[in-house]
């Protein structure tokens, strides 16, 4: 493409939105990557801090009462970026959704079929709901470790980190969904940022 411009990049997206014939450029395809993820994940870390933030009431300053409220607080951070993370699973989704058949015709300028573009949809809402699960299990081991901790506090910063270990060690291990998912997407971006035939092939000319 010799007009690289993200006023080009949205249009030539926007028109293919449904339209996967074709080839498309290294800049064409990740300047609409841009348009398309930059607002998403905007919108995800606005949604997540909005959650949160109510938490953030339940940590009183210096009286007694101040160690479990501070624990609640967590607690409620923990739940709410559980939720958030199942906001950010249904936005990404959404992204790769909508970049579906630029990502058909990137990879038809690398000489691919475009039905490999199915993947990412399938790998974004493994690794995303992977993720979401993780958090979950997390939060819902937060109570019992924050009991424990109160009947034998640390000293020291090392009570903490113990902490942590034990709520990561209460999940339900691996998820090989979500790994897989992750490695396609790897894989995806590996493929997706090599330069496309230089010449025609079976997809058609290059990009202009």
């Amino acid at each position: 493409m010799t007009d690289i411009s993200i006023g080009r990049a949205a249009r030539r997206g926007l028109a293919g939105l449904f339209d996967a014939r074709g080839r498309d450029d290294r800049a064409q395809f990740w300047f609409f990557l841009h348009l398309i993820f930059g607002p998403l994940t905007i919108v995800q870390m606005v949604i997540q801090t909005v959650m949160a933030w109510p938490s953030f009431g339940a940590s009183p300053a210096g009286d007694a009462g101040a160690v479990p409220a501070n624990f609640a607080m967590v607690e409620g951070q923990f739940r709410a970026m559980a939720t958030a993370a199942y906001v950010a699973a249904g936005l990404y989704l959404l992204g790769s959704l909508l970049l579906l058949t630029a990502t058909a015709r990137r990879l038809h300028d690398r000489g691919r079929a475009g039905w490999w573009a199915v993947m990412l949809p399938l790998a974004t809402f493994a690794t995303g709901q992977g993720q979401a699960r993780r958090m979950t299990e997390i939060a819902e081991q937060a109570p019992r470790a924050f009991a424990e901790f109160e009947k034998n506090p640390s000293p020291d910063f090392s009570g903490l980190w113990d902490l942590q270990v034990k709520m990561q060690a209460g999940t339900s291990g691996p998820d090989w969904t979500a790994i897989l998912g992750g490695l396609v997407i790897l894989w995806l971006v590996v493929e997706l940022a090599r330069a496309g035939a230089a010449g025609p092939n079976r997809f058609g000319p290059p990009p202009e």
